[in-house]
């Protein structure tokens, strides 16, 4: 039960305030707990990881460097997508704040067994509410970023089969047209406030007439459905990327994945064998696919076999083979997981820049231009 505190108003009546909750002391120990056990789980690793590249010969180590680069590029413009993302809504979120959560989140998405990826969402919606955005522009930022990110890889993996041979191309481009305009479609259809409107109406309407649930419940929902229908349907609306921030959000989420595929082009160069662009890129879809099954934690053991896979079957000898797969992974996992997990550490430190307001109608449309 909260408890209160009273005060005495100027008509002598007496209020009552509720009081400041204390700070719970389990959560800074959790906090903590979570970055040792992750930290102490990468330390493991790395010994491990280092003894393989000792193994290595003739590294060239100006492309490993390329490699991290691009890399950290990667997941920088990724950041920078989120920003974006957030300026639709009004949320002037400083970029480094962004990139901070960004580094962090994937962090907890690809070390953090069965719930990272839930646990990631929610990560990186608290930390920007702590930062004053409100939680429907928060989920709808972090959620849209990697619904984007999604389906373009899906239309660029279409287009990559074919590249490499894999699919026909006659299959190939329709199917890419199909996944680009389709996802297009449902986005214009389902955000647009006129059948939002109606669609939510009518839930609400159905929800008022279905027995076994609250009689007062019910009730409510029928008298205002319209209104709350309205309501959701107008801030919905309101976070509507315009023509300009359209763009401008697609060719982010093309640059985070090109410079992921190009770590991989560098991992693969700096061994000194010149592997087929076509043949990475149907290791790096191998490896994508690994991550989005979420069977293991970043896809670890999965894309790293799927990977070397595809190149033996390329007809890559087996050691630059495992060397690319080696260092590739490195980076793309260790390594930005490792930088992750040092931002979180930090990140309970940071002060929130200012509070934020979601804006209004007018306000929102300017930003949109």
């Amino acid at each position: 039960m909260t408890s209160v505190e009273m005060a005495d108003t100027e008509s002598g009546a007496v209020e009552h305030r509720p009081r400041a909750r204390r700070r719970l002391p389990w959560r800074p120990v959790l906090h903590w707990a979570v970055v040792a056990a992750a930290l102490g789980y990468l330390v493991w690793r790395v010994p491990d990881l280092a003894a393989q590249f000792e193994r290595l010969d003739h590294v060239q180590w100006a492309w490993v460097a390329a490699a991290g680069l691009s890399g950290l590029a990667a997941l920088g413009v990724y950041g920078e997508l989120h920003r974006q993302l957030l300026l639709v809504g009004g949320a002037h979120v400083p970029a480094s704040a962004v990139q901070g959560i960004t580094f962090a989140q994937n962090a907890v998405s690809t070390t953090v067994p069965v719930v990272g990826g839930a646990g990631s969402l929610g990560y990186a919606i608290n930390q920007l509410r702590r930062r004053g955005v409100d939680s429907a522009l928060a989920a709808w930022a972090v959620l849209l970023a990697g619904v984007i990110t999604t389906v373009l890889l899906i239309v660029l993996g279409w287009l990559g089969l074919a590249w490499a041979g894999r699919v026909p191309i006659r299959l190939a481009v329709p199917a890419a047209l199909v996944v680009a305009a389709g996802s297009a479609g449902v986005w214009a259809v389902l955000t647009h406030p006129a059948v939002l409107q109606r669609g939510l109406t009518s839930l609400l309407r159905v929800f008022g007439r279905t027995p076994g649930t609250c009689r007062t419940c019910r009730k409510t929902w029928l008298e205002k459905a319209d209104a709350a229908a309205l309501q959701l349907s107008e801030r919905v609306a309101r976070l509507r990327p315009g023509g300009t921030r359209w763009s401008i959000l697609l060719i982010l989420a093309l640059g985070s994945w090109g410079f992921d595929f190009f770590a991989l082009i560098a991992s693969a160069e700096g061994t000194g064998t010149h592997i087929r662009w076509a043949v990475l890129a149907v290791g790096f879809l191998v490896v994508q696919a690994s991550i989005a099954l979420q069977i293991l934690p970043g896809g670890a053991g999965l894309a790293e076999a799927g990977l070397l896979g595809v190149l033996v079957a390329a007809g890559v000898p087996a050691a630059p083979a495992a060397a690319t797969v080696l260092i590739y992974r490195a980076i793309s996992w260790a390594g930005l997981s490792l930088v992750g997990w040092v931002v979180y550490a930090l990140q309970p430190h940071a002060t929130p820049s200012h509070r934020h307001a979601p804006a209004a109608p007018a306000a929102v449309a300017r930003s949109r231009a």
